[in-house]
């Protein structure tokens, strides 16, 4: 099917590519169809966008590329909702902020990871209890430290 989006203007999406989120995410929960469009100069970017709503698409990365030691456990309820069976089922997401400053200053939210069961082609974002994480965790934290240091002489 093709598909007209504000980001990547006319897109051909597969009918298997498309990603049911029965959900909807947090603040977007009339949309329930999405699918990935990897960002081919930083394949650790992929972007999660609205098969609905042209205008809608979050930047995703992959956490653990990221944070050593980031760990997400979900809840048996998750996975029957999301009809989990083996974890090399699903792939785990985090949602990323690069503001105006630039990509130096990115963030990723690890408290509300997307998590897809791409066999079965199910979506959703969980929101983490009791963690150590925050919703804007800087990706590049040594290159601001440096950056810092340097300001400071």
């Amino acid at each position: 099917m093709k598909l007209e989006t504000t980001r990547f203007g006319s897109i051909e999406v597969p009918e298997d590519k498309i990603i049911e989120f029965p959900w909807g995410i947090p603040g977007f929960e009339n949309l329930k169809k999405f699918f990935l469009v990897p960002v081919e100069e930083a394949p650790f970017f992929t972007w999660l966008q609205s098969f609905e709503d042209p205008n809608v698409a979050f930047l995703l990365v992959d956490p653990f590329l990221f944070f050593e030691g980031y760990e997400v456990e979900l809840t048996e309820d998750i996975r029957k909702e999301l009809e989990i069976e083996d974890r090399k089922d699903i792939i785990i997401q985090a949602v990323t902020n690069i503001p105006k400053s630039g990509v130096e200053n990115a963030t990723a939210n690890l408290v509300g990871p997307i998590i897809i069961n791409v066999r079965k082609r199910l979506g959703r974002q969980v929101i983490l209890q009791d963690v150590p994480y925050g919703v804007k965790h800087l990706l590049f934290p040594k290159k601001r430290e440096r950056d810092r240091r340097i300001a400071a002489g």
